[in-house]
């Protein structure tokens, strides 16, 4: 097979390099303006949750840049994927929110926040005018809206609150200081209870992804995946807690967010390989 043609197959053919280079531009377009809006109408506090802010939208675009080389590397071609073509957007983003968990500045959280936004105003023009858009487009596209409002409720306060308040100093939206709770070497229950329903549900959607019907599935089934996903969870979190508490006599903080983040890789890992055969019976 030429070269030409086995990247015809793998979307970088010109048709789809041009629309790349549109989505780049437009992203870009917007992205401008509504960073001066933002500029011009808000006032952004760095603490934080803009560093939490630029981890989280990191962890969603490398699972995006991932699945992209997974599809267009595992599945046969001429399948439907994600766009390669892409690839480059994908990689400004994500070079720009390294910068942002890196430095917390205001004016780079907006522009953070602004191409985030513009993106998945360009995901919807496209899905309207081409068929570039698949579900995993969309699904990044609701965490990343969703992390956008994350860092508006934790971040952001508008000027006109500020020329408005009854006191000259701005709420900083930082969390206030309290007495340091005592660590723990296990998570609490409600996490647990979220835990378990989060990892019910995926099992759920990964048997339906392997093409069976929701009313055939078997719970012992659905059990053994869940149970499959806590324990590969608890064993990885088990590692650098333990050596966390080697290393500094105290347990380590934030486990509960970074047990979260662990089963959104390994839940991500589980599912994946069962969306591609999705994909390849399309």
């Amino acid at each position: 097979m030429a070269f030409d043609d086995l990247f015809a197959a793998r979307g970088l053919a010109l048709a789809s390099l041009g629309g790349a280079y549109l989505a780049v531009l437009a992203n870009l377009v917007i992205a401008i303006a509504l960073f001066l809006v933002s500029r011009a109408t808000l006032v952004i506090t760095p603490n934080r949750a803009t560093k939490h802010y630029g981890q989280y939208v990191l962890v969603v675009l490398v699972s995006l840049l991932l699945a992209t080389g997974l599809e267009n590397t595992l599945l046969p071609d001429g399948s439907p994927t994600l766009q390669m073509a892409l690839v480059p957007h994908l990689v400004l983003l994500i070079v720009l929110h390294l910068w942002i968990y890196y430095r917390q500045e205001p004016w780079l959280v907006a522009l953070g926040g602004a191409s985030i936004a513009a993106a998945g105003l360009v995901i919807g023009l496209y899905a309207f005018t081409s068929d570039l858009i698949h579900p995993a487009h969309w699904l990044a596209a609701g965490s990343l809206y969703a992390l956008l409002g994350y860092l508006w409720f934790y971040s952001i306060s508008t000027k006109r609150a500020f020329i408005t308040a009854d006191s000259i100093y701005m709420d900083s939206k930082e969390l206030r200081a309290e007495s340091a709770l005592v660590q723990r070497p296990w998570l609490g229950w409600p996490q647990w209870v979220a835990l378990v329903i989060a990892s019910v549900a995926l099992a759920g959607i990964n048997s339906v992804l392997r093409g069976i019907d929701i009313a055939q599935i078997p719970a012992v089934q659905i059990g053994l995946e869940s149970a499959f996903l806590l324990g590969i969870t608890a064993l990885v979190c088990a590692v650098p807690a333990s050596t966390y508490w080697l290393t500094h006599k105290h347990w380590m903080p934030e486990l509960t967010r970074f047990a979260w983040l662990v089963w959104l890789v390994v839940g991500f890992a589980f599912t994946y390989g069962n969306y591609l055969n999705g994909l390849d019976r399309v």
